[in-house]
């Protein structure tokens, strides 16, 4: 259960203007004037304190193909590529899905150094951009964050702040907690871009301990086993857009990646991700996601 707290300067100064108003009223007009004043530049400084979250808080649920809810998977929040908290999946109320207790909920949480606000734009790594959320405590903003909905175990969600130079990124190991190999214990993963990198050590160069980096077994988003391409012939398809893909769930940069790209196609990812909107009108209003009940059209390589 996640208990609220209040910082020390927040109590202070509900004390302090509380002191101000029982002040004033055994003042003189003048000196009530004066104390108006102080109240006023005092109210000014908590309203800009209490506008910065104080918290950044990545959340969500993980599931395995069959939908259901996992608890105790391994869930880690790197910036920059390095590790800055982990967490296990479990039975959790987290306000930002808003949808009341749940097992296999995860909830990531780091103080926010860099005063992130709703002003701020988030991007995932297709440059999509990220609607964040802010949840209200008893006084100002208690933190911004993100419902992820659901992640599958080997899961990597990436939020980019290009204005603070900041790359977040989720990754949901594919182990539970009490299997965690030595690879993945704290401390010893790092991420470079997608690739997850673990520092051993080797005791054989001059006795010393040397850090080697090496790759981890990779949480790579996986297309779903039911994931299928069909290659569509007939009058009604133009002489390119005519790969169908059902099954499958992503974002564009994951089709992209692994469909045009992987498959030979030479089109560039600036072309496909404005192109596949023209085809796929509904991508747009599914928020650039593909889902596995339902069609899409492909480019498919000559």
């Amino acid at each position: 259960m996640t208990t609220q707290k209040h910082s020390p300067f927040i109590v202070l100064c509900t004390l302090f203007l509380g002191l101000l108003l029982l002040g004033q009223a055994a003042c003189s007009p003048n000196q009530r004037t004066a104390v108006a004043q102080a109240a006023q530049v005092f109210s000014d400084e908590v309203d800009e304190t209490l506008e910065k979250p104080s918290d950044l808080v990545f959340a969500g649920q993980i599931a395995n193909d069959a939908g259901d809810w996992q608890n105790e998977f391994v869930v880690v929040l790197f910036k920059n590529g390095i590790e800055q908290t982990r967490t296990s999946s479990r039975l959790l109320n987290s306000p930002l899905s808003g949808k009341g207790p749940m097992d296999g909920v995860f909830e990531l949480r780091v103080a926010n150094d860099y005063e992130l606000t709703l002003n701020h734009k988030f991007y995932d790594d297709a440059n999509n951009q990220l609607q964040m959320s802010t949840v209200p405590g008893l006084m100002g903003t208690r933190y911004i964050g993100r419902w992820l909905g659901e992640l599958n175990p080997n899961d990597i969600r990436v939020f980019q702040v290009g204005e603070k130079q900041l790359t977040y990124s989720v990754v949901v190991l594919p182990v539970t907690l009490d299997k965690l190999p030595d690879a993945y214990q704290p401390g010893r993963l790092r991420l470079n871009e997608r690739i997850l990198l673990t520092d051993q050590t080797d005791e054989s160069i001059n006795g010393g301990l040397v850090s080697i980096a090496t790759p981890a077994p990779q949480p790579t988003s996986v297309p779903p086993s039911n994931a299928q391409l069909v290659l569509l012939t007939g009058d009604n398809y133009g002489p390119e857009w005519h790969l169908k893909l059902t099954g499958y769930y992503g974002n564009r940069w994951d089709v992209w990646e692994r469909y045009v790209a992987g498959y030979g196609h030479s089109m560039s990812w600036e072309t496909f991700k404005e192109a596949v909107l023209v085809y796929n009108p509904h991508l747009e209003a599914d928020g650039f996601v593909f889902y596995p009940d339902k069609a899409y059209l492909l480019p498919a390589a000559q």
